[in-house]
């Protein structure tokens, strides 16, 4: 209560308005005369009045039903405004009143309707389930051209829609708003980049760049929020050429770099293969704080400089910053992609005592990869057994690929056993199961993989590739022969293929699509989606430009022969991302220095299939 106030003989103030209005909490006992003091004077017949008294009832009565008695027995009769009143102060934990309220129940129609006002709080307040169904129920009550017309609950629904990942009712409700504002623009925005970073879907985060463009064509005006979501979306697709203008555009805005912003940009830059700007972008941030370091770490293991992740980490430590799961996780992955088995053990099994980080799911699948790359498979499946979590599928899918390059042919198949036991209907199981096999030269046995795998109806995913030129983004599929420039790849191929064979390259083709001849499979590789946009490049772009290459799937080990021969050969410096890490190759080196191509499982093999083309601008 204000002490400005001048309390009354009752120990209330003699005009309670101002004072009520400052309260933010009451006590049982001074709720209780606030409310006979307005209803004796006559007060509560002012709905804005009698609301206010509502807003105290969520700390002053713990009884739900006695504040649904507040509401019923007021001198005034219940109306939506009163009931929204009530939800407001009861925010997050607000569902059961509005059931009682506007729901009824099975015999009882609802007491109220509930108008525009209702929802917005509401479902940004719920979790994503019961946003959803709240987002239903108002499309039934209020209609759906009331969201087209209402920017407050229009920009509520599609944050709703956004979070559940139901993308086709987010757009549908977009579409029917007029002029979009910046909240709606942004809430579609960041549904987009939400799917697309969950999915890994290159379609997704295309759409968030083409209604950038149109947003940018309007007269909105962007912010941070946008930034992010835009910068995310140029990182999934690899998209420098777009995630370049965008961060001159936001400088342009004057929009604020802020930590957000700076993580995102780390992000997508790291994501990209330019690790100098990610760097440069990192250096500049003022507002550090640990989701940013995360990022810049993320993005050094990605590109497997352990020794700088583990230098920037001890910076991280020595600047106070917190270390939280994701940090630890960062160093691990660092120091499995640079080799770096001690160091990565060290940090394995100090997480607990040192930072209070117990260790999940993914800390334990990380080191089993450790392990595995070193050739420690016994201790690696003594770690899986003795996890106080159920191991997933991805901590057996790791020590089957160690298995099957360390010639571990019963440990692999107790492996496949378990891995089956826990997915037995995902189709790269099954590529894997029979790439294994193929390793180990047991045909047969590779052969009935397959088998299963088809008289299950699984197919397998195909790869794909990801090239950007000149900002437009070209994706091809292994075998692709949709692309408009078709004929022109396709003999670009057969010159680098000739020009492998005449530096003595021989194409390695084991565990490759078994069942056919030797010949076959080396065709098979040479149309690998990767070769195909390498190809391209060398056609499309200027020479001695570097070739930027997103892919899906594990680069091969064939592949990865080749392009460290390819980049010599034509004088290019090819940057390859694909499912694990980053690949530089220049000057017939790659970054990795061949410790990936020693761990490659080849689970990329599949027969030549058609594609489709997509430039995406």
């Amino acid at each position: 209560m204000s002490p400005d106030a001048a309390p009354s003989s009752h120990g209330l103030v003699a005009d309670p308005l101002p004072a009520l209005r400052r309260l933010r909490a009451a006590a049982p006992r001074v709720f209780g005369q606030l409310h006979a003091l307005l209803l004796t004077t006559g007060l509560a017949l002012h709905s804005p009045n009698f609301a206010l008294l509502l807003r105290l009832a969520s700390t002053a009565v713990p009884s739900l039903s006695h504040r649904l008695q507040l509401l019923l027995c007021s001198p005034l009769p219940p109306t939506a405004f009163l009931a929204n009143s009530l939800l407001l102060a009861h925010l997050p934990s607000a569902l059961p009143l509005y059931s009682l309220l506007f729901l009824g129940g099975a015999d009882s129609p609802p007491l109220l309707r509930p108008n525009e006002f209702t929802y917005p709080a509401l479902l940004r307040a719920s979790p994503p389930r019961a946003a959803l169904a709240l987002a239903t129920h108002s499309l039934k009550f209020l209609g759906a051209g009331t969201a087209s017309r209402d920017r407050v609950l229009g920009a509520a629904l599609l944050d709703a829609f956004a979070r559940c990942g139901r993308i086709l009712s987010c757009r549908r409700v977009f579409d029917r708003i007029v002029e979009p504002d910046l909240p709606a623009w942004n809430a579609l925005l960041t549904a987009y980049a939400r799917r697309a970073r969950d999915s890994s879907c290159a379609g997704e985060a295309a759409e968030v760049l083409d209604m950038f463009g149109r947003m940018a064509s309007s007269t909105v005006r962007p912010n941070e929020i946008t930034l992010v979501a835009v910068v995310g979306a140029c990182g999934e697709l690899g998209a420098l050429g777009h995630g370049l203008w965008a961060h001159a555009y936001a400088l342009w805005c004057k929009l604020a770099v802020n930590c957000f912003v700076a993580t995102a940009l780390v992000e997508m830059y790291s994501r990209c293969g330019k690790m100098d700007l990610a760097e440069q972008v990192f250096a500049g941030v003022t507002d550090m704080d640990t989701r940013c370091y995360n990022a810049m770490l993320q993005g050094l293991a990605f590109h497997g400089h352990g020794r700088s992740a583990l230098a920037l980490f001890g910076r991280m430590r020595a600047e106070g910053f917190p270390v939280d799961s994701v940090t630890v996780l960062a160093v691990m992955c660092a120091c499995a992609h640079a080799g770096m088995v001690d160091e990565g053990q060290g940090l394995f099994d100090r997480m607990k005592v040192q930072f209070g980080i117990t260790p999940r799911i993914e800390q334990y699948g990380c080191m089993v990869d450790i392990l595995g790359r070193a050739g420690r498979l016994d201790d690696a499946e003594k770690l899986i057994r003795g996890m106080d979590i159920p191991p997933n599928a991805a901590m057996y899918r790791s020590l089957i690929r160690a298995c099957g390059i360390h010639g571990k042919l019963e440990l692999g198949e107790r492996m496949i056993e378990e891995l089956m036991r826990v997915e037995p209907e995902q189709s790269g199981n099954y590529v894997l199961m029979s790439n294994f096999y193929a390793r180990m030269r047991l045909w047969e046995d590779a052969k009935r993989a397959r088998k299963e795998m088809k008289a299950m109806g699984i197919d397998k995913s195909p790869g794909s590739s990801l090239l950007d030129i000149d900002g437009v983004l070209h994706e091809f599929l292994t075998g692709d022969k949709t692309h408009p420039a078709s004929r022109e790849i396709y003999a670009m191929v057969q010159e680098i293929e000739a020009r492998l064979n005449h530096c003595g390259h021989r194409r390695s083709t084991v565990g490759v699509l078994f069942n056919v001849e030797e010949e076959d499979k080396a065709d098979t590789l040479s149309y690998h989606s990767e070769r195909l946009a390498i190809a391209f490049a060398l056609i499309a772009s200027s020479p001695g430009d570097p070739i930027r290459i997103i892919k899906n799937l594990r680069v091969c080990s064939d592949c990865h022969e080749s392009t460290k021969l390819i980049s010599q050969l034509y004088g290019r410096e090819i940057i390859m991302r694909d499912r694990t890490r980053f690949h530089h190759f220049r000057d017939g080196h790659c970054s990795c220095g061949d410790f990936c191509k020693r761990h490659s499982s080849s689970s990329n093999i599949i027969s030549p299939s058609a594609n489709l083309w997509r430039p995406f601008h």
